[in-house]
């Protein structure tokens, strides 16, 4: 009964969703950036990949830090009072 009656809780904030969305985006860059550097050479691409692991090793480092914000176990659920 309670299943039928529960709420469900996200396990993730706003703020893991948004980097979650960002680092979509940017695998879908470093994909493009991987097919044009065996087309042309890395040689031509180097620069990008560089910059794009840059920003991926700061939104991992954010998203460590949000995801180890203590959390409160009954937050936003009901309580089952039978």
């Amino acid at each position: 009964e309670s299943a039928l009656n529960g709420e469900v809780v996200s396990g993730h904030n706003a703020e893991t969703i948004a980097i979650a969305k960002n680092l979509i985006g940017m695998a879908n860059n470093l994909n493009q950036l991987t097919k044009l550097s065996h087309q042309r050479g890395f040689h031509e691409t180097h620069v990008y990949v560089v910059d794009l692991l840059r920003r991926l090793k700061e939104i991992l480092g954010e998203y460590r830090q949000a995801s180890y914000k203590p959390k409160l176990s009954s937050m936003g659920r009901k309580e089952d009072t039978t």
